[in-house]
């Protein structure tokens, strides 16, 4: 009995961490109006990745996501755990994909691991390095 409730308790714990909310949008974007432009026949086009910045972290430290769109409304700020599932920030909002937004990544213990403009259909990887954290940006 106690062996299955230890199995269900570690279940239950994968289920919640695989559906954690990782997908990160422009304020504006959940308006009817930006929900009106967007069903236009270029939202058709929106394939997976396309029109985001994935951010992952490899790394051994949590850290902590800060950013500025680029009509300069701000990201609400997120954390990533270490090796947590990737996260999106989605950069399609008023009717188009724009072409990227500046991002500020910082470990809890106050080192800035990035900071910096990162463009579209980009990945932010966060990796160890020489008992630190250092960024890797791949483009798609």
């Amino acid at each position: 009995m106690k062996l299955k409730s230890l199995l269900f308790v570690c279940c239950f714990g994968l289920l919640t961490s695989a559906f954690a909310d990782n997908h990160h949008f422009h304020p504006q974007a959940n308006k009817a109006e930006a929900n009106a432009a967007a069903a236009k026949p270029t939202d058709k086009a929106k394939l997976p990745g396309y029109c985001e910045i994935e951010i992952i972290n490899s790394s051994f430290d949590d850290v902590r996501v800060y950013g500025v769109f680029d009509d300069g409304t701000t990201l609400n700020p997120f954390s990533i755990y270490s090796y947590e599932a990737p996260h999106y920030i989605d950069l399609f909002y008023y009717g188009y994909c724009h072409a990227g937004m500046n991002l500020w990544i910082d470990t809890y213990s106050g080192y800035r691991v990035y900071a910096g403009y990162t463009y579209t259909n980009s990945t932010v990887r966060i990796v160890p390095y020489l008992k630190q954290t250092k960024v890797e940006i791949t483009s798609k």
